[in-house]
């Protein structure tokens, strides 16, 4: 069992640093921010059926971002991302996020995305509690719920690996290095168990990432 967990780690850490690579091949950008962070999370609430996957992640992110161990200009963001669980042929999801009394919504339409997800800016001005979706004359009412309630903050996590790599911060500090750019993002194998991703970005493909359990902080997996 712990070789299993072992193994499903170290699959996510390798996906969650290939896809920092990947943004950095796609987009490109300059200048600083507090403590280097150029992508951070507030939120994450998900919730699924057995037709459709859901979240809705809020945050701050670098625009556009470039993994070059420099923040350029970071901006507020909330994304919702919606993926069909079965094989279909819809162009567009008709969504209606609301409130948990139903008094507050926001409705939309998503069109279709990267690798079959549908995604959109959906920035609500309340806690949304679900989301109503209609698609090829079907409609699914969905619960969502934030994955971060009562958890470690994103700048907890943040903390938490700057002293895991404190010896390499130092040793780069002593050189006069700049501080590095630091990523976070929460990642999944299972869409169950939530961790953050923090990885610290140098010059070219130069990172340092960890895995932490939001729960207590402990770190799962580093490299």
């Amino acid at each position: 069992m712990k070789k299993k967990l072992l193994l499903l780690m170290s699959a996510i850490l390798t996906v969650a640093l290939l896809m920092c690579v990947l943004a950095a091949c796609n987009e490109q950008g300059g200048g600083e921010s507090p403590r280097n962070i150029s992508r951070s999370v507030d939120a994450l609430y998900v919730g699924e059926n057995g037709d459709f996957a859901v979240t809705l992640e809020s945050g701050v992110r670098e625009t556009p971002f470039i993994a070059d161990g420099k923040v350029g200009e970071v901006v507020a963001f909330s994304e919702l991302t919606v993926t069909p669980m079965n094989v279909n042929d819809y162009t567009e999801i008709e969504y209606v996020i609301s409130s948990a009394d139903g008094g507050a919504t926001l409705a939309g339409k998503l069109t279709t995305g990267r690798f079959g997800e549908f995604r959109c800016d959906a920035a609500t001005e309340f806690l949304p509690a679900a989301i109503t979706l209609t698609a090829g004359g079907q409609t699914a009412e969905i619960e969502l719920k934030n994955v971060m309630e009562g958890k470690l903050t994103a700048e907890d996590a943040v903390n938490v690996a700057e002293k895991q790599f404190a010896e390499r911060i130092a040793a780069e500090e002593a050189e006069g290095k700049p501080g590095r750019e630091i990523y976070l993002k929460l990642v999944t194998g299972d869409r169950e168990t939530y961790y953050y991703y923090v990885s610290f970005i140098g010059e070219g493909t130069d990172y340092w990432a960890a895995l932490i359990d939001p729960e207590d902080g402990r770190v799962v997996s580093h490299r």
